[in-house]
């Protein structure tokens, strides 16, 4: 009698762990849903409200890219994109961005092949000889010569907002969305930490 009392007793409070188990799996799937964001004003509440690890400054809202990345050559997959942009020709800032980038994607080893750099000149500060000469300098470097009120009415109102005085890097998505920025105060090592995080989260589409 005392054992089927005590078996009893341990049936009890084994289903009640297995009640309690799957009523917290489910607390957290329920809750997953809720939170994931519906909108983009949803999604950056979030981020405000949960922070984020990236060096780079995050660009509020994200910013469509695709107009001036029209010309960029075709591939297989669509790549994430280190773009240049910003400065009055290309200014010993700007060379040092552009190989400071340069040195980021080589160093990104088997990840490579994932990420594309364009550099966008002011088509009116650049001339052919220039390009030439980064074009030797910078072999795997896309340049697309781009109007800067094009440029500047892309970032009108955004967080990465500025008067393009100077350059700036920003990581694009494969779908073109601009979502860093970076002045040329960040470090390279920062910029290179935030593609490995973004690589390794995202498809390899």
């Amino acid at each position: 009698m005392t054992d089927n009392s005590e078996l009893t007793v341990k049936q009890r409070g084994f289903r009640y762990q297995i009640w309690l188990m799957l009523f917290i799996v489910g607390g957290v799937i329920l809750a997953g849903f809720i939170m994931v964001p519906k909108t983009e004003e949803q999604r950056q509440q979030m981020i405000d409200l949960l922070g984020t690890t990236n060096v780079g400054d995050l660009v509020k809202p994200t910013l469509d890219f695709s107009s001036i990345l029209v010309d960029l050559p075709v591939t297989d997959k669509a790549k994430w994109k280190v773009v240049t942009v910003g400065g009055i020709g290309c200014s010993q800032i700007c060379k040092d961005m552009l190989f400071s980038s340069r040195q980021v994607h080589m160093l990104m080893a088997k990840q490579t092949g994932r990420v594309e750099r364009v550099y966008l000149p002011d088509v009116a500060s650049v001339d052919l000889e220039q390009i030439g000469e980064l074009k030797v300098q910078h072999q795997y470097l896309t340049i697309i010569p781009t109007a800067p009120d094009l440029v500047a009415q892309i970032i009108s109102g955004s967080s990465a907002d500025w008067d393009l005085q100077e350059p700036r890097y920003f990581v694009v998505t494969p779908d073109h969305k601009a979502i860093l920025y970076y002045t040329k105060d960040h470090d390279g090592s920062g910029l290179l930490d935030d593609l490995k995080h973004l690589l390794k989260y995202s498809p390899d589409r």
